[in-house]
């Protein structure tokens, strides 16, 4: 007899604009696409903030903090009217283990995704210091390191631009 491989979710609509989570918030659950975008933000609403991420359908959002244990790392906005989202709670999750491996398997890769992004950006920026750190050493102006710290931190939201 074959398994029954339904696992039930809670799902809820939002609008543009709504917001989903914030960031510092407690994270007890991630959140699977099931139609239209969510938009992440560090500093959402300040005058710093960043658009760091767009997620679309069938792509996962809150999975590291849930997982971790640790507060929300951005603000999580419905980027399109009509976003439908599956809530997935440790039980749920629980659940894909057993029923819909294939899920876990998806979360894993996005969070790897996510960390090569991110270690690739560290990298390049910690060669840009080390760069501006030999070029003062060797008595370059302020102003050339100054251009060269502008062009790491370009170039390091041109590697964040690519996991939207």
């Amino acid at each position: 007899m074959a398994q029954n491989s339904t696992v039930y979710t809670f799902l809820k609509e939002y609008n543009q604009g709504d917001v989903i989570f914030r960031e510092g918030e407690e994270s007890k659950c991630m959140y699977e696409v099931q139609k239209g975008r969510i938009d992440l933000y560090s500093n959402y609403g300040r005058p710093e903030q960043k658009k760091i991420a767009e997620v679309g359908p069938e792509r996962f959002v809150g999975e590291m903090g849930m997982v971790e244990g640790l507060p929300r790392s951005a603000t999580a906005v419905a980027g399109t009217d009509f976003t439908v989202l599956a809530q997935v709670t440790w039980d749920v999750f629980g659940l894909y283990f057993k029923k819909k491996p294939a899920k876990v398997v998806q979360i894993m890769q996005q969070m790897g995704d996510r960390l090569r992004i991110t270690t690739k950006s560290a990298m390049d920026l910690r060669h840009a210091v080390n760069e501006a750190v030999k070029t003062i050493e060797d008595g370059g102006s302020a102003g050339d390191v100054l251009g060269m710290l502008r062009m790491a931190a370009s170039e390091m939201d041109a590697t964040l631009d690519r996991n939207k």
